[in-house]
């Protein structure tokens, strides 16, 4: 067999398997009732959203610190967006706004998500969920390890959620970064704001 013969066999079978697990979960774990406030719960939630590759859906079972810094980075990315097309000069914009990557897709926290998490991101993922066979507290996270022999970290949110641990030291320190870059943004319109002020009142 081929190496692309194989990717996609090993795509489909993930697909299948995955699909299985919904099946077999949603008579045994009461999928559609799926209660992530334990760990079986959040996983066959996300096992549902997987199949049916929907990633807004699927961005409420991530890690909730993951969950807060992407509405963090999207609130200050639609900031930072709204301030340049308002203030800035029209031929500074451009690359003004070319670090903040695609303003639309900043609208929304799910939005973020679905645009870094896209069908290879959700194959990836679909390929790692299973139903638990045994989990580990390790500090404040649960190390899972399910019956399709991988290894998830979840973490319980303040809310009682589970989530799968998704990026989330990385997805903090660009949170820190955002918000550095809006208010530099913020204080380099208000420069322009006054400029402009001034031009007009000579």
């Amino acid at each position: 067999m081929r190496s692309g013969q194989y990717s996609v066999f090993f795509s489909l079978s993930s697909s299948v398997l995955l699909g299985v697990w919904v099946a077999t979960c949603g008579v045994g774990c009461g999928l559609g009732r799926a209660d992530p406030r334990n760990v079986r719960g959040a996983l066959a939630a996300a096992a549902e959203a997987l199949e049916a590759q929907d990633a807004r859906k699927l961005f409420k079972l991530i890690d909730q610190r993951a969950r807060h810094a992407l509405s963090s980075i999207a609130a200050s990315r639609a900031r930072a967006c709204k301030l340049i097309a308002a203030d800035y000069p029209q031929n500074e914009r451009a690359a003004a706004l070319a670090p903040l990557g695609d303003c639309a897709a900043t609208g929304s926290p799910e939005a973020l998500f679905a645009s870094r998490c896209d069908s290879a991101c959700m194959q990836e993922l679909a390929g790692q969920v299973g139903a638990p066979v045994s989990e580990t507290v390790v500090g404040d996270e649960v190390e899972v390890r399910t019956s399709r022999g991988t290894l998830l970290h979840m973490h319980a949110g303040k809310d009682g959620w589970y989530g799968i641990v998704w990026h989330t030291p990385e997805l903090i320190a660009e949170r820190m970064d955002a918000s550095r870059q809006a208010q530099a943004i913020a204080e380099n319109a208000e420069v322009y704001r006054k400029r402009r002020e001034l031009e007009r009142g000579q």
